[in-house]
C-alpha cells in the first residue's frame, strides 16, 4: 500500500474512535480499587477488562501472581499476527505489547492514574481488533502497579510479566504504556520540569510526553514522527531519559520500566502526571477533571501508530 493509501486508511479507521466510549471506560474503571484496600473492586474492574476484552473476540487469559497470600492478574488479550504470504512466517516477527496499569493509589479514584490509560488500550483494542495486523499484538492490564504498604516495591505486576516473557524468550518490537494520560492545563506556569531534565519543555501542561531510554529512542523517534503526521493537533514531546532513568527516577514510575529492566524496547505515553496535575494520587482525580478530546487524541496517536508501523 502507497504512503497516499495508507494515510487514507488510517484515517478512516481513527474516524471511529469515539469520545463516548472513552468516557464509558473511564466511568467503568473509577473508584476505589488499591490491590490492598480495595481487593474486591479490583477484581471488579478486572472482570469488566476481561469481558471487554472478550467482547472484541481477543484471545483473553489471565497471568497469576501471588502478593503477600493473595492473588492478583495481568489481563492479556491478544490477536495474532495475519501470515499475509510476506517473507517470514508469524512466528517469526516480533510482537507488538500496548499495556496500562489499571490499579489505583491509595485513597484515590484513579481516572487520570490510570483509567485514562486503560480507557485509550481498550479503545485501542476495540479499534485494532477489527483490523489484520501483521504482527501479533498483546494488549496488557496490568495489576500492582501502585505501591503496596507491605513493601517497597511497586511496578510489580508488569516485572511479573517481562520476567516471565524474558525466560520465555519472547520476542517484542515495541512495548507502548500508557500512563495517565488525560489531564491537562494551558495556563502557563501549570507544567513542572524536573531539575535534570535538559530539554526545552513548554510550562504549559497541554502535551503528551513520550518518554524512553537509550535502548528505546529509535521506537520514541518512530511514534513522534508517525503520531505528529496523523494527529497534528496533538503536542508532543519526547524525551529519552539518561541512565535508564535512574538520574530522574520519577521517569522509572510505570511500567515501561519493567521492560527496560530486561532491555525491551519500551516507551512511556503520559501528561507528566505529579509535574502537572495537582489531583495525583488524591481523592480528587475524579473523571470530570479530564480532557476527553486529548485522550481521543492520544488514541488517535497510538492506533496511528500502531497500523502504520505494523500493520500494513
Amino acid at each position: 500500500m502507497d504512503t497516499g493509501s495508507a494515510s487514507s486508511y488510517i484515517h478512516r479507521v481513527s474516524s471511529d474512535i469515539s469520545s463516548e466510549r472513552l468516557k464509558g471506560y473511564v466511568y467503568a474503571l473509577e473508584g476505589l480499587r488499591h490491590a490492598w484496600d480495595n481487593y474486591e473492586a479490583l477484581e471488579e474492574k478486572a472482570s469488566f477488562i476481561e469481558d471487554t476484552f472478550r467482547s472484541y473476540n481477543l484471545q483473553v487469559e489471565s497471568q497469576y501472581l501471588t502478593f503477600h497470600g493473595r492473588t492478583y492478574r495481568n489481563i492479556i488479550g491478544t490477536m495474532e499476527c495475519v501470515n499475509d504470504g510476506d517473507s517470514g512466517t508469524a512466528e517469526d516477527k516480533e510482537w507488538i505489547l500496548l499495556g496500562a496499569h489499571y490499579d489505583a493509589a491509595w485513597g484515590s479514584p484513579g481516572a487520570d492514574d490510570n483509567a485514562s490509560g486503560m480507557a485509550v488500550l481498550l479503545e485501542a483494542a476495540k479499534i485494532i481488533s477489527r483490523e489484520k495486523p501483521n504482527r501479533t499484538i498483546q494488549f496488557v492490564a496490568f495489576t500492582l502497579e501502585e505501591p503496596q504498604p507491605q513493601t517497597i516495591r511497586f511496578l510489580i505486576g508488569s516485572e511479573f510479566f517481562a520476567k516471565e516473557a524474558k525466560r520465555l524468550n519472547r520476542r517484542y518490537a515495541s512495548v507502548i504504556i500508557l500512563e495517565s494520560v488525560g489531564y491537562t492545563d494551558k495556563a502557563e506556569g501549570s507544567q513542572v520540569v524536573p531539575a535534570f531534565v535538559r530539554i526545552p519543555v513548554s510550562r504549559k501542561g497541554d502535551f503528551l510526553g513520550i518518554v524512553a531510554n537509550r535502548h528505546s529512542k529509535a521506537l520514541m523517534n518512530a511514534f513522534y514522527n508517525i503520531a505528529r503526521v496523523y494527529v497534528p493537533e496533538l503536542r508532543l514531546v519526547p524525551y529519552k531519559v539518561p541512565l535508564s532513568g535512574y538520574i530522574v527516577p520519577e521517569t522509572r514510575f510505570s511500567d515501561h520500566a519493567s521492560f527496560w529492566n530486561y532491555r525491551y524496547p519500551a516507551i512511556m505515553l503520559t501528561d507528566t502526571a505529579m509535574f502537572r496535575n495537582p489531583h495525583y494520587h488524591s481523592p480528587h482525580d475524579s473523571h470530570d477533571t479530564l480532557d476527553f478530546a486529548f485522550i481521543a487524541n492520544v488514541t488517535k496517536a497510538v492506533v496511528g501508530f500502531i497500523l502504520r508501523l505494523y500493520g500494513l
